[in-house]
């Protein structure tokens, strides 16, 4: 990690660790300076940190929406825009160097951090009100919490440094080397199981009217949830279906009806919602989504998206719902899909960011199927896509009698049920990195749809050596970490 990244960190925690109370779980800022000796005393002091683990996720949310859409096939950019605007451009153009903003991982390691001072400390504390279980439960939401953030960090840079003591004080080392992602993920999944008996199946609303604690906070249906994507990345195909079971015959989250389906975006926190990156604008919590989407149409719906949604006549997902007849990306500045009313750009700036719902569950699933082999699996995989394409009132697909058939079905499903969400990066490298004959070139031909004719042969080249498919370690990373191994893709481009 980066020392000046760290310094700040420190400094952070530090102001952190002075709020002893959660009236606000996610809003409420440091008052004082103390220092950690003085600090974890009370379960206040505990849920503190936690919360602001949340707070460093939400800090991250416009990286993670570029890192997961910048480089797929779903949005199109403006000619300008801001400096992070530019910074995606160089991701989708492939012309990425190790000065790019977004090549930086600080933002993460800042979630991981607080969730690393959470399990380190936590068992520390001595308060009558904080008993095993309530310990237990918190510390399944920092194991989420560092999880979560370590699986983007893998699927983003490959092989990461793996830190799991919180910089506190300077007896941390801030050389670490970098560890193997499969080696990461594996312990990920490990710390997820063993947590994820204490979690909660929700909490207690202080608002009806706005569920932040059961959507914004981790449930065992979160766990269960990034248990599956983990294991699905990793190959393991069963672990995969049965997290997926687990979440969906709970009881606790539901598809919503097609005609509802907007509600995912407005108000948020639907039924079918699992975890969402939370904002409120009577909290002053606000991001720039409007901004991006309509204000200065930054990014909008590119043709190949557009023609995959008109593919399917009658599709609840498309015009008017996704995106709308001026190629804006409706789902985060409009308020329904029946009217062309948007939302207020000086009240409704706190659209939530979903990170999973049901219908990822679902799809995963299907995927994992697909995976497994064989005609019966297939079916099944079929079935589980078609849930979503009834869902979506369209006609249901016969898919393919081949897994790679399958597998374009399954993919173009996703882009269009998850289109501008932030996994369209993520599903097409999954794809590309298995061994499967074709798979490869169907992640190749995914990533071209949206490549003019002049940069296409380029890009074609580049995706052939699957190190360009991640990022380079920050130059900034490189000097503070001397342990730091440059991706061998861009360590011969003068990076």
């Amino acid at each position: 990690m980066n020392m000046k990244i760290n310094q700040n960190i420190l400094a952070l925690l530090i102001l952190v660790f002075s709020v002893s109370s959660c009236e606000d779980y996610l809003t409420i800022p440091p008052q004082n300076n103390q220092s950690t000796t003085q600090f974890w005393k009370t379960k206040e002091d505990v849920e503190a940190v936690l919360g602001s683990g949340y707070i460093k996720l939400r800090d991250a949310q416009e990286y993670l929406y570029l890192w997961g859409e910048a480089r797929g096939n779903g949005i199109y950019f403006s000619a300008t825009g801001t400096d992070g605007q530019k910074a995606a451009q160089k991701l989708r153009q492939f012309d990425i160097l190790a000065t790019n903003e977004l090549a930086s991982w600080a933002k993460l390691y800042a979630v991981i951090n607080m969730a690393n001072s959470v399990i380190k400390y936590a068992p520390t504390v001595r308060d009558s009100s904080f008993n095993v279980n309530v310990r237990n439960s918190f510390l399944s939401e920092a194991y989420f919490q560092r999880s979560l953030a370590y699986f983007y960090l893998v699927r983003l840079w490959g092989n990461v440094p793996f830190v799991k003591e919180p910089y506190v004080d300077d007896s941390a080392p801030y050389d670490v080397a970098q560890t193997s992602g499969d080696v990461i993920l594996q312990q990920c999944l490990v710390d997820l199981d063993n947590s994820i008996e204490a979690a909660k199946t929700r909490f207690p609303e202080t608002d009806g009217t706005n569920p932040i604690n059961t959507k914004g906070r981790a449930t065992k249906w979160s766990i269960y949830s990034l248990m599956a994507d983990i294991n699905l990345w990793l190959g393991n195909y069963d672990g995969c279906i049965s997290a997926c079971e687990s979440v969906i015959n709970s009881g606790q989250v539901g598809l919503i009806s097609g005609a509802n389906w907007f509600l995912n975006y407005f108000p948020g926190n639907s039924n079918e919602s699992i975890f969402e990156i939370q904002y409120s604008y009577s909290l002053n919590q606000t991001n720039s989504l409007l901004s991006w989407f309509q204000t200065n149409k930054y990014y909008y719906i590119s043709p190949y998206q557009q023609v995959l949604f008109e593919a399917n006549a009658g599709d609840l997902r498309g015009l008017n719902a996704s995106y709308n007849a001026t190629g804006y990306i409706w789902k985060y500045i409009g308020i329904n899909s029946t009217t062309t009313t948007q939302r207020s750009s000086s009240l409704q700036t706190d659209q939530n960011y979903i990170i999973y719902r049901l219908a990822d569950v679902y799809l995963m699933e299907a995927e994992a199927y697909i995976m497994k082999d064989g005609a019966e699996n297939l079916s099944k995989g079929l079935e589980l896509i078609n849930v979503i394409r009834k869902r979506a009132n369209i006609t249901p697909t016969l898919g393919n009698s081949e897994k790679l058939g399958m597998m374009q079905v399954l993919i173009e499903e996703r882009e269009r049920e998850f289109f501008s969400e932030g996994k369209n990066w993520f599903d097409l490298v999954r794809i590309g990195r298995r061994t499967d004959p074709g798979f490869k070139e169907l992640f190749i031909d995914q990533v071209l749809q949206v490549s003019s004719a002049s940069t296409m042969s380029m890009i074609k080249a580049i995706l052939q050596d699957s190190n360009a498919w991640y990022l380079p370690i920050h130059s900034e990373e490189l000097l503070s970490n001397k342990l730091l191994v440059q991706n061998p893709y861009y360590a011969n481009l003068g990076n």
